[in-house]
């Protein structure tokens, strides 16, 4: 019975991390193929320079909060500690991904590692914020309704990177408990385990009052960032905010927002379709996953900018007919984005041609501002064509010249139109 409850809990953070990280960075159950063939941890999931290490535990709460906390947090932390001291041992660590051959997990490209806990048992009246491993790693905790939220609010790895390090940057130092509970709901013997818990807190110490996604309403209310007040010096604090996340979605602003999202999710379906589906996952190029991760490594504001600008630059050139020929590039944090629009008549040969000198001419007349470069090229039928670089080079005085003499040829412009990147993120 405890093992299909595992499983459950396991599936169920699988889905939620697959539809919002896609299925290709996440490695459910991986197991130390070259080794003891155990499992090292319930979910890895890899990306770039980031590794994120997850324990899933779905122990039911019998009411005795001590005991909870020993079978699921205390026992997810160990859990965690021993799969990093197998992932980043001195020995090679071969994974396998149900999609994948079997790999080596790339632990001298990772700067970073992220260790979370989610329990889902329900009706915890208060559990510990964060936890730390014994090495003094420290260890993200999340119940189900937080993860639930904040993975879908917070829905690209850039995104739940960011609110994961401020998280972490805040409450490293500090002891904090949350109550996600109701106040007038506390049976004798929960209050009696909640007040000798507090007198065990010797250090800065923080109780909040409400859940993590009432949290998540000030972070999302504070550009991005924690309620001031806590980042303080006193030695105690006590915030509450229950209630503040229904507040916050109740604003018409977030609503807004998450109507203006909606077409951001083109980047995420051209993704899956063009470039991760199934069918090509056998045949995957180092072209392909490294545009899929470029693409990926936006965060979702920017995705709504790219999508939007794709889209308008659509809808001026599909009505273009004859030899014409359409330009639009941005840089995104060095990471330069080439649209560009071909019409039927034009020929594969002189459109890839074409794409080759948009290219060139993009690196070269924005004096090399961009250290990467992603093209999308595509037709009024959306047929698309792509490439990326991944390290644009200068090029010589002689290959200059010829990109200059070709783009006079062909009667470009040699400054391009550029995409406005200037976006509200709670639009009113």
């Amino acid at each position: 019975m405890n093992e299909d409850k595992g499983k459950i809990g396991e599936d169920f953070v699988n889905e939620l991390a697959y539809s919002s990280f896609l299925k290709f960075w996440c490695y459910p159950g991986p197991k130390f193929e070259n080794g003891d063939k155990k499992e090292i941890c319930d979910l890895l999931i890899v990306f770039h320079s980031i590794a994120i290490v997850i324990s899933v535990k779905n122990y039911e709460f019998k009411g005795n909060h001590f005991r909870y906390f020993n079978n699921t947090i205390e026992k997810a932390v160990k859990q965690i500690y021993g799969a990093c001291r197998v992932l980043f041992g001195s020995s090679d660590v071969h994974i396998k991904h149900p999609d994948k051959d079997i790999e080596i997990f790339p632990k001298d490209q990772i700067k970073k590692i992220f260790r979370i806990v989610i329990n889902l048992g329900d009706g915890v009246k208060f559990y510990p914020f964060n936890s730390s491993t014994k090495s003094e790693d420290y260890v993200t905790l999340f119940d189900k309704d937080s993860f639930e939220t904040i993975i879908s609010e917070l829905d690209t790895i850039p995104d739940f990177i960011d609110y994961l390090e401020k998280r972490e940057k805040l409450f490293k130092s500090k002891t904090t408990i949350i109550l996600p509970g109701d106040e007038y709901d506390f049976p004798v013997q929960t209050q009696q385990e909640f007040f000798k818990l507090g007198e065990t807190i010797k250090d800065k110490h923080i109780f909040i009052s409400g859940t993590e996604k009432d949290l998540l309403a000030h972070f999302f209310s504070n550009k991005r960032n924690f309620p001031d007040v806590l980042s303080g010096n006193s030695d105690g604090y006590y915030l509450q905010i229950d209630g503040d996340w229904q507040n916050f979605v109740a604003h018409e602003k977030v609503k807004n927002k998450n109507k203006a999202d909606r077409v951001s999710y083109f980047i995420d379906e051209f993704v899956k379709n063009e470039l991760l589906k199934d069918t090509l996952l056998k045949n995957l190029t180092p072209m392909r996953e490294g545009l899929a991760k470029a693409l990926l490594s936006f965060d979702r504001l920017t995705r709504r900018v790219i999508a939007k600008t794709y889209f308008d630059f659509y809808e001026q050139n599909k009505n273009n007919t004859g030899l014409k020929f359409g330009r639009r590039f941005g840089d995104f944090d060095g990471v330069g984005l080439l649209l560009t629009f071909y019409t039927d008549e034009i020929d594969m040969q002189m459109v890839n041609t074409l794409n080759l000198l948009a290219i060139e001419s993009s690196n070269l007349y924005t004096n090399y501002r961009s250290k990467s470069m992603i093209l999308i090229s595509s037709n009024r039928h959306h047929r698309f064509l792509f490439a990326y670089i991944d390290k644009l080079e200068k090029y010589s005085p002689e290959e200059e010249q010829q990109i200059r003499e070709d783009v006079r040829l062909v009667g470009w412009f040699t400054k391009e139109t550029e995409i406005n990147s200037t976006e509200n993120e709670f639009p009113t």
